[in-house]
């Protein structure tokens, strides 16, 4: 199988006004310049767009610009805890050193993880690493996915109401050995099971799971569901999942 992973979770046994608390909070820059990263090979492929500046596309950063400290905001640490895995910038991930040496045991010298020290009121908490996923690959299974892939080989959810039968399959053999990456045609930073389940093991906190499925030879193909027909639809209606 193949796991979409997130960072920034609540605690289990946290309250609902705490938790309300750590939707509230945030990160931010004390150092570095967000606007001026840039990636180190930029070139567009056949997949998605390839947005530079950005650590979400499956390629390295360069070095320059990027800050090493943040501001966590704005609530003390007794108010609102600091996690294992936190989110950055709107999905990316914060990770403690146990997460960044189990992927680097895996996978050494492919991802980058940009040290980043935690400041709370003014006071370092805690080092944490900002985890860029450096390969870049089309893994979406085109004969197991539902509805099948474009001609572009791009998965589009159903039309709402219609989505029952939808599912996104991932091909053991275009995932080969590799334990992180951003799938070009699906946009998503996905995992290994191997490494979603060791990491499972650790109990780092604020960490979700979601599993997908991974297709082998094995794999019945697809079959398309009775009575439904995929219809084309505009650039329009993909984007708002309507027909």
């Amino acid at each position: 199988m193949a796991y979409f992973i997130t960072g920034g979770h609540p605690l289990p046994e946290e309250s609902f006004h705490a938790k309300e608390r750590r939707g509230n909070s945030s990160f931010e820059d004390m150092d570095g310049d967000r606007s001026l990263i840039r990636l180190v090979d930029n070139s567009q492929d056949d997949g998605h767009r390839i947005v530079d500046g950005t650590g979400a596309v499956g390629r390295p950063l360069k070095p320059d610009h990027i800050p090493t400290k943040l501001s966590r905001e704005p609530w003390s640490i007794d108010r609102v805890p600091l996690l294992d895995v936190e989110t950055y910038l709107g999905g990316s991930l914060l990770v403690c050193e146990t997460l960044k040496d189990l992927l680097e045991e895996l996978e050494p010298d492919v991802h980058q993880f940009w040290p980043m020290e935690i400041y709370v009121k003014g006071e370092m908490v805690a080092l944490r690493y900002w985890f860029v996923a450096c390969h870049r690959i089309r893994a979406l299974s085109r004969e197991h996915c539902y509805p099948p892939l474009s001609e572009r080989g791009w998965w589009d959810p159903s039309p709402l109401g219609q989505r029952e039968n939808d599912r996104i399959v991932f091909s053991s053999e275009a995932i080969g050995g590799r334990h992180a990456w951003v799938d070009k045609a699906y946009s998503d930073r996905m995992f290994s099971d191997e490494f979603a389940e060791r990491l499972m093991k650790l109990n780092l906190t604020g960490l979700q799971f979601v599993k997908e499925q991974e297709a082998t030879d094995e794999t019945p193909k697809l079959s398309m569901p009775s009575g439904q027909v995929p219809k084309p639809r505009s650039f329009l209606g993909r984007l708002l999942g309507k027909t």
